[in-house]
């Protein structure tokens, strides 16, 4: 059984590694250095190079009772030692469940669900809950990068609190590092993370940040985040952006942030901060609420936006145009401004036009730059 478990924790160790998120190729060498069982699971510790001059590096591969991977492939990179591998493994094990139960505890939060309700219902039932809360509910979730966790947490929560102006403790939520409370009709958590945004997305995603020349060797910086969770009651997309807006550039002032990740790229903290303000002076921050991305392709410019979906419509696209890069950025900031600030919303077959003579098609089908569907705007 150990032999089986090493055999496919190097195989599942070497996918992870392979992901464009992470390494994204193959490590020149890797082989299993022991294996250990912690809470009822077998974990195997890989070390590995990524490139024929590195030194070992140390990764951990988890599997359950019943010998499948349980979700604990993991990596932080560090230098393998022989004598802390087990217990470098065993921190990156309670980081990723930490980081993960904080994730689900915040889901539960935005569905009004509590954790003793969640487990007692079946699956048919959480799906009919999702489904509900799915179409009453609006949310935002991202994070604040930290160049570590060492911060004062009370003193970050005493800010919010006053910021939000929340008045007494009933509706107010403080312990381990988690503040949740209510301001208005948004449900607020902020969520002290010790570790890096797992995965390597936060740096995969800087490189999306064209207007950001550091972005992914600033983000590689972060050793822990705070992560922001908003939810709207009352399903206002609007409402909830802003308070998240709100309560994320807090953070960033109280912290001295090193970005903020979130709407499919990471966010420069001051470039964050003066579009915060410009909302409080009533205009629009659509620059850190829909991220417009470009992209060159072989038979044209082509753009798409990442962030309309959080206000209930498909993402847009534009694919092979001739239009060069300002034009298609500009096209598609005012295309997303119009739709969100006059509650608009596109239909599928509609034409599209600024101008008396412009008649663009508006198709939708499946993306081909972000998830799901999108509408192609044939600019």
């Amino acid at each position: 059984m150990q032999a089986m478990n090493e055999k496919k924790a190097i195989d599942i160790m070497t996918n992870w590694l392979s992901h464009k998120n992470e390494l994204g190729k193959k490590p020149v060498q890797i082989k299993a250095a022991g294996s250990f069982l912690y809470d009822d699971n077998t974990y195997v510790i890989l070390k590995f190079k990524p490139g024929l001059l590195d030194k070992w590096q140390v990764g951990v591969c988890g599997f359950d009772e019943e010998g499948e991977e349980c979700g604990h492939t993991f990596s932080e990179y560090e230098e393998y030692d022989e004598a802390t591998a087990k217990e470098k493994c065993i921190a990156m094990i309670e980081y990723l469940k930490e980081y993960w139960k904080s994730r689900f505890q915040a889901e539960l939060e935005r569905r009004g669900i509590d954790e003793q309700e969640y487990w007692s219902m079946t699956e048919e039932e959480r799906k009919k809950k999702w489904e509900e809360t799915e179409e009453q509910n609006a949310g935002r979730v991202g994070s604040v990068l930290l160049r570590n966790a060492d911060i004062d947490f009370n003193a970050l929560s005493k800010a919010l609190l006053e910021e939000f102006e929340v008045d007494g403790e009933e509706n107010v939520k403080c312990e381990n590092n988690i503040l949740v409370f209510d301001a208005g009709s948004n449900l607020i958590c902020v969520s002290l993370m010790a570790g890096p945004v797992p995965d390597g997305e936060a740096e995969y995603f800087a490189e999306a940040n064209i207007f950001w020349k550091e972005a992914v060797e600033t983000t590689k910086q972060h050793q822990a985040h705070l992560l922001v969770t908003v939810l709207n009651r009352d399903g206002n997309p609007i409402e909830a952006a802003g308070c998240f807006t709100d309560a994320v550039n807090l953070c960033v002032q109280e912290t001295g942030a090193l970005g903020i990740y979130t709407t499919g790229t990471v966010y420069e903290p001051r470039f964050y901060s003066e579009w915060a303000k410009k909302m409080r002076d009533g205009e629009m921050p659509l620059p850190i609420w829909v991220y417009v991305g470009l992209i060159k392709s072989e038979n044209g410019n082509c753009g798409y936006t990442y962030g309309l979906t959080e206000f209930g419509r498909p993402e847009l696209e534009i694919i092979d145009s001739s239009h060069n890069m300002e034009e298609i950025y500009e096209f598609l900031y005012n295309t997303c401004e119009g739709l969100l600030s006059a509650n608009m919303y596109l239909r599928d077959g509609e034409t599209l036009s600024f101008t008396s003579d412009q008649r663009l098609t508006i198709t939708k089908s499946k993306a081909v730059y972000v998830d799901g569907d999108s509408f192609k705007i044939g600019y």
